[in-house]
């Protein structure tokens, strides 16, 4: 055994269980005492741009999915996110792939939750498929010689309003801003030929803040401050309409130029490669959905907060439609026919090669010791050890140390 372990203990980013104390902090690869987290990306305050040119590598993004999808786990016990990527799905046995087009290794044969809002691997797989679509539009519209222009909507908000229901106002505003006789006759005004909304939140010393993003495609001919004008006034109308208080004219409705537009269909998805509502970062030093995570994994000062505030924020955007395309659109831009995010998350890659079929007894030793990316790493580099990483895992996680009982496995 001793063997197994000094083995074991070689592997690249394994922190042997035997180091973590009941209750301790979730690490990063084997989550068990913490590494150091990853700074918060700096941001432009005003648009929430990242300011930092190079990005963390996929293996330390996805390391930190795990992790962050661990607390998920913790939080939402009874949830469908709760069971995603952990338990088998039937008649099915777990496997390990590498893609031989990118060269890097996923599981295959569980259930997935396909959550944008709530599951940091899901969220992954499904914002880069919407990433890759947003970007082939602006490419396709220009070709056409269409404009693209980023509006974005807000409303006033504070610390004890209902989530909820500023949720569900800023929506009823949006419907009312399309479908009036108003909104109707603007986008024929301006040549609107379609739109692609993106609904965002934050959390600020103001409370909860959603947010619309819209992509415009437009005719040429009108400028965006012309765009900004005539929208604000309309914005404002649709909101008192929406019983939601009036948004300022400074504030309640912003539109950026073309350059504006692609860099945030470039980056729309990508922190961890996640969506980038959970990028954004308030004007006020405000967090992300996965912020009160990174919070909670980390037992930060005020975690038992953030974790609240996370159920509350998982409960009222679950089902919700993170990202909409008008009618038609797709069509014009040829940018295919649009697929569910449960179809995108349960997409595999036909001609990725198997490195191992995993026994329901090593996939519990992965989960019992956390160690769900460092096999995916172990794989990409080193595919032939990984019998000795199973055998290992088998071992430590049959060991009966006090960390185990803080670890609810899944029934096979």
């Amino acid at each position: 055994m001793a063997k197994i372990e000094q083995n074991l203990n070689t592997f690249p980013g394994f922190i042997p269980p035997r180091c973590a104390s009941p209750g301790g902090r979730l690490g990063i690869y084997a989550k068990t005492e913490s590494a150091p987290l990853p700074s918060p990306p700096r941001v432009d305050p005003e648009t929430g741009e990242s300011l930092d040119v190079s990005a963390p590598d996929h293996r330390s993004q996805r390391a930190e999915r795990w992790a962050l999808k661990s607390v998920v786990n913790r939080l939402l016990p009874v949830s469908r996110t709760s069971k995603c990527m952990r338990w088998l799905l039937p008649h099915q046995e777990a496997r390990i792939h590498k893609s031989t087009a990118h060269g890097r290794a996923f599981y295959s044969g569980l259930q997935v939750c396909a959550s944008v809002w709530a599951c940091p691997v899901c969220a992954a797989k499904i914002s880069e498929r919407r990433r890759s679509e947003l970007v082939s539009a602006i490419d396709s519209a220009r070709m056409l010689g269409l404009q693209v222009q980023l509006l974005t909507l807000t409303v006033p908000h504070g610390l004890g309003d209902d989530v909820r229901l500023v949720l569900d106002g800023i929506l009823s505003a949006w419907r009312k801003s399309t479908t009036s006789r108003a909104g109707k006759a603007l986008r024929k005004q301006i040549g609107v030929r379609g739109t692609v909304r993106a609904l965002e939140v934050t959390h600020g010393n103001n409370g909860f803040h959603p947010h619309l993003h819209v992509l415009l495609f437009l005719d040429q001919g009108y400028p965006p401050s012309a765009v900004q004008r005539e929208f604000s006034l309309l914005w404002r109308d649709a909101c008192a309409k929406a019983g939601l208080p009036v948004p300022s004219f400074e504030h309640g409705c912003r539109v950026d130029d073309g350059s504006h537009a692609a860099r945030y269909a470039s980056k729309w998805g990508l922190e961890s490669e996640m969506t980038k509502s959970h990028m954004k970062k308030a004007k006020t030093g405000g967090k992300s959905p996965w912020d009160l995570l990174r919070d909670v994994l980390a037992k930060r000062d005020g975690h038992e907060k953030s974790a609240a505030l996370f159920r509350v924020y998982a409960e009222v955007f679950k089902g919700r439609r993170q990202l909409y395309w008008s009618n038609g659109l797709r069509d014009l831009l040829d940018v295919g026919k649009e697929i569910s995010d449960e179809e995108v998350a349960a997409i595999q890659e036909d001609n990725a090669q198997v490195l191992a079929e995993l026994t329901v007894e090593q996939w519990r030793a992965i989960l019992v010791t956390k160690s769900e990316a460092v096999v995916l790493t172990l794989a990409e580099d080193h595919p032939a050890a990984l019998p000795t990483l199973l055998e290992s895992l088998v071992v430590m996680a049959n060991k009966p140390v006090r960390w185990r009982s803080h670890v609810a496995l899944p029934e096979p």
